[in-house]
């Protein structure tokens, strides 16, 4: 992993906060940083310029940094959730846009943080946004999380081959996912073979 030396103490302490509230369950263990490198990819095959790539590395990393509020109970159980604990669950979105709203250097990956579960036809959370209503760092992060997310494996079910998950990515095409980010996903897929090189 390269090291936060570089970065202000603040947002090194904010990567750490993050890392451990995801390292409470080995399944999630280093899962946003996955998600950094993967959407970095993505947005490198779709050319985008190099400080969207830096931005898009620290977005993936705190993506999820609202899990620090969700309960060992919920984030740790292996049986099915109850639909208040999965309503529990996706309040993660909202906890971490609050946490980061504060500091408004960081309003963009604030935002990421809130949007990150948004689905291209609006049957996302939490506001349920549409197409490109969903600002486009969201809509990287998304792929790279629901791809990262189907290749590890989780209390409730075994991973899936790098291949399949990639399959699905391609389904989901317009449909749950943007368009142009899968079409960027694809071609970092097919330069990697959706290898995630985390050390």
């Amino acid at each position: 992993m390269p090291p936060e030396q570089s970065l202000p103490g603040s947002l090194a302490c904010l990567i750490e906060i993050a890392r451990a509230a995801e390292s409470r369950t080995e399944s999630t263990a280093f899962h946003s940083e996955k998600v950094a490198r993967v959407a970095h990819g993505v947005a490198k095959a779709l050319g985008k310029p190099k400080a969207v790539l830096e931005r898009l590395l620290l977005m993936g990393r705190l993506h999820n940094i609202g899990l620090v509020g969700i309960r060992d109970s919920v984030l740790l159980k292996t049986t099915k959730l109850t639909s208040g604990e999965f309503a529990h669950i996706r309040e993660h979105a909202r906890l971490g846009a609050d946490l980061l709203a504060a500091i408004p250097q960081l309003a963009d990956v604030a935002e990421v943080c809130r949007r990150h579960h948004e689905r291209w036809d609006g049957s996302g959370y939490p506001d349920g946004l549409a197409g490109e209503a969903i600002p486009n760092p969201a809509r990287l992060i998304a792929v790279a999380d629901v791809y990262c997310a189907m290749i590890s494996e989780r209390p409730h079910r075994d991973s899936l081959p790098r291949a399949v998950a990639a399959e699905i990515i391609k389904e989901e095409r317009n449909r749950l996912l943007c368009p142009e980010c899968v079409d960027g996903f694809l071609a970092w897929y097919d330069r990697t073979d959706g290898r995630i090189d985390l050390f």
